[in-house]
Formats: C-alpha cells, sequence, structure tokens
C-alpha cells in the first residue's frame, strides 16, 4: 500500500528520530463473506489494517496488536474506543491518543510525526503553554475533524496530541470524517479543520497554539459554556481521495501551530 520508495524514507525516519517504543492498538470487526442484518460494513477497516502492517514493519520499535471491537469490548473500553476503525497510539508513560478513520494524504506524514513524538516523549509547545497545561486537573475531550487533503488538518491534529503529551487529563481524538458522516451530521461539520472541546466550544480553521490551550481551559473552567457557530476560514470538507504514501514532511522547529 505504502509505496516503496516512501517505506525507505519513512524507515530511514524511524531509525534516526524515533528513541522509545510505541504501541499500537488497531480495533476493526471480523471480515466475512456474508452481508448480516443489521451489521454496518466497515470500507476502510482492511486498508487501515494494511498500512498500518506496514508502517510497524518499519521499525523494531513499534508493536501493533489488532483487535476485534466485537469480541473485545472490555479492551476497547479500556481506551475509550467507540467506532472502527479505530487507532490507538501509546508511549512508555500510559498517555495515548485515538485516531478514528485511515490516515491519509496530508493527515499520514502529520501520523508519521506524532508515533515519533510519543517515542521521544517529546513536546513541542512552549514552555508557557506547558505550564499552563499541566495546571488541568480534570479530563478533557478535545476531538479534532479532518479529512485527507485539507492543509490545514495535520497542524491541528498534531496539536492536540502534543496537549495529551504535557498532561494526559487530555483525551485527544481525531476523526477522519468522511467516513463517518452520521457524526459529520451531529455536529454540523461543514468545514474542517473543526476542533470540539467537550461538545461546548467549536473552534473552526487553524489557530496558534495559545489560543488552542486557551480554550482547552476555558472549557475546562467553566461548564456552562455553549458551543459556538462553526463559522470561519477553514478548508472545505469534501470527499477525496486517500494517499497513504504521502512522503512525510519535516520535523517542525517550534513549538507553534501556524496555519
Amino acid at each position: 500500500m505504502i509505496p516503496l520508495k516512501d517505506q525507505e524514507a519513512i524507515r530511514a525516519k524511524f531509525a534516526q528520530e524515533m528513541l522509545g517504543p510505541v504501541k499500537i492498538d488497531y480495533f476493526t470487526q471480523k471480515e466475512l463473506e456474508i452481508v448480516l442484518p443489521g451489521r454496518e460494513p466497515c470500507a476502510y477497516c482492511k486498508p487501515t489494517r494494511e498500512m498500518l502492517r506496514e508502517v510497524a514493519a518499519l521499525s523494531d520499535r513499534i508493536s501493533l496488536r489488532v483487535h476485534n471491537l466485537e469480541d473485545e469490548r472490555e479492551e476497547a473500553a479500556k481506551f475509550g474506543v467507540e467506532r472502527i476503525p479505530g487507532i490507538v497510539l501509546r508511549g512508555r508513560d500510559g498517555t495515548f491518543f485515538k485516531y478514528y478513520g485511515m490516515p491519509g494524504g496530508s493527515g499520514f506524514a502529520s501520523f508519521l510525526d506524532t508515533i515519533v513524538d510519543i517515542s521521544r516523549n517529546e513536546v513541542l509547545f512552549s514552555e508557557q503553554s506547558v505550564k499552563a497545561l499541566r495546571k488541568l486537573k480534570e479530563e478533557i475531550r478535545v476531538r479534532v475533524f479532518v479529512t485527507p487533503t485539507c492543509p490545514y488538518c495535520p497542524m491541528m491534529a498534531r496539536g492536540v496530541f502534543q496537549m495529551a503529551l504535557v498532561n494526559p487529563h487530555v483525551k485527544a481524538e481525531v476523526i477522519e470524517v468522511n467516513e463517518f458522516p452520521e457524526l459529520a451530521k451531529r455536529y454540523n461539520v461543514t468545514a474542517v479543520p473543526l476542533t470540539l472541546i467537550e461538545d461546548r466550544i467549536a473552534i473552526p480553521g487553524a489557530v496558534p497554539e495559545k489560543a488552542l490551550v486557551e480554550q482547552v481551559l476555558k472549557a475546562a473552567q467553566s461548564a456552562a459554556a455553549q458551543p459556538s457557530e462553526v463559522r470561519g476560514p477553514s478548508s472545505a470538507m469534501e470527499p477525496q481521495e486517500r494517499q497513504p504514501g504521502d512522503k512525510p514532511a519535516p520535523r517542525p522547529g517550534s513549538g507553534l501551530i501556524l496555519p
């Protein structure tokens, strides 16, 4: 699935940049030859599994476990996995992130960078943002809706994963919204990236690190906050072809999320 030349580039990236182990737990469903009534088919479960197997094979620091969601409900509940395809990335300290869907297109390079971030336990945020986030004492869920060709989505996705690295009370999720149209309808996702904090605060488009952190702290401090309308200069959300073998982008040198 991933072109051989890209596999070699990823292998070299992992060898040079990864420092510790990363565990990937992949939640899918059994493949059946017949369609059962009431059982929704998962169009991207098989290609996502193949992609993850190829990624895991590129570094001995990456381990992959495949779970059947229907049979392993307790394991899914441990990570809060609610849908498939569901990917859980874990490091040495127990912090984990969730990615729903198949990381593809512009999001594939960011997915690889996040694997490296976890292996290094590397925080790219500013010292000011780190100090602010570490004051967070209660769990808060932050979700980013993305699509494969959105140019700003990888910045926001990596940003929420970075927040979880700073403070495990941040429960970070990235959702490839084309694969979950019911969520797009439920949350009125008409443009991406769209970041939802505790389903109370909506942040359209890409925003600087400081603004993202401020909104997370605001949501934590005020349970009475009301969701804002989804408006702003975001990339249009349309179904796109996936390109999971995109060459990874260079690692940034600062902790800013810049549109």
